[in-house]
């Protein structure tokens, strides 16, 4: 298994005196990743929507790792001690065809190599289907390298993403009944941050019941007048029972773009989202950020790739905190 490089003209380059994270950037592939002393954080792309259009989803999310990447790439470096100390990689995008099934394989084997060097992940998606390879393949990783065993996700999203398979096939709608099934993860550490009521069954919820998965409905959260203090407590909580956590964010979740899959148009800010990513990223326990269904076609102002990749970039300023 290998990974391909991103073209290089996406490695933005600064000026003297002004370098960007495209400058500090290194390529390897993801299974060619050299352990370091160094905290490390590894990028991974999955370039395909196929699972979307299984789900009857609108396509465009094949081109959202490359997309964010234009837009990440062109950061200042942070402004703080610790970033010099780090090493940040790209590791290129999985190899994709017509295939959904071999290309969950792809993803799971690279997110897998990538975590057993200890580094932490930003896997971007593609749609929500490679939730379960990137999550799975992160924990399998870790369980190479680490005798803690328990693992936990926070899915900040308006859909629950349990319905079962379709013609044996795996979909965006399934990741998470997918990872439930494996058991791998309990439904006490799931978190479905976000839900939405009217964008899932009730069947749906009542799986989630069944399973004793934690519902945050969206209605629930705003209620709380404080988004992130909310995520910190679900954060925190849930780290009492699990020794690796990985979070993962459905750009539909966000009502200030239409650059998604299934776009909002009562969601969490672009703010929020990324108070949750660098949250996650101060959280020694949190090994993966997954950012899901970015789909830059639907969106010719490019609005929806910069904010996704804000929402990248505060991940990056929280893991300089840990």
């Amino acid at each position: 298994m290998s990974t391909m490089a991103p073209k290089s003209a996406l490695f933005f380059k600064g000026r003297p005196g002004d370098p960007r994270l495209g400058d500090f950037v290194s390529f390897t592939r993801a299974d060619a990743i050299v352990k370091s002393k160094k905290p490390t954080i590894s990028l991974l792309g999955a370039p395909d929507d196929l699972g979307v259009r299984l789900n009857k989803g609108r396509p465009g999310a094949k081109d959202g790792p490359d997309a964010l990447r234009e837009s990440f790439y062109k950061f200042a470096l942070p402004d703080d001690p610790n970033f010099e100390k780090i090493r940040l990689l790209d590791v290129g995008n999985i190899a994709v065809c017509d295939d959904i099934v071999k290309n969950h394989s792809q993803a799971y084997s690279a997110s897998e190599f990538v975590c057993a060097t200890g580094s932490a992940l930003i896997a971007i998606g593609g749609g929500h289907d490679y939730a379960a390879p990137h999550l799975l393949g992160a924990f399998s990783g870790l369980s190479k390298i680490s005798k803690r065993r328990r693992f936990g996700i926070i899915n900040v999203d308006p859909h629950l993403d349990v319905r079962p398979l379709e013609n044996n096939l795996p979909h965006s709608g399934t990741p998470f009944r997918q990872i439930l099934e494996s058991g791998i993860v309990k439904g006490r550490n799931l978190v479905e941050f976000g839900a939405r009521l009217g964008r899932n069954s009730k069947h749906h919820f009542r799986y989630c019941e069944s399973m004793k998965v934690q519902v945050a409905g969206f209605e629930q959260i705003r209620r709380s007048n404080n988004s992130a203090l909310k995520f910190k407590s679900y954060l925190k909580n849930l780290g009492r029972t699990s020794d690796h956590i990985g979070v993962t964010i459905d750009l539909d979740s966000c009502c200030d773009l239409d650059g998604a899959s299934a776009a909002a148009v009562i969601g969490f800010s672009a703010w929020e989202l990324c108070q949750f990513a660098y949250l996650a990223g101060t959280y020694k326990k949190v090994c993966i950020l997954e950012l899901a269904e970015l789909a830059p076609s639907l969106d010719a102002s490019g609005r929806s790739a910069r904010i996704a990749a804000e929402v990248a970039f505060h991940f990056l300023l929280g893991f300089l905190r840990r």
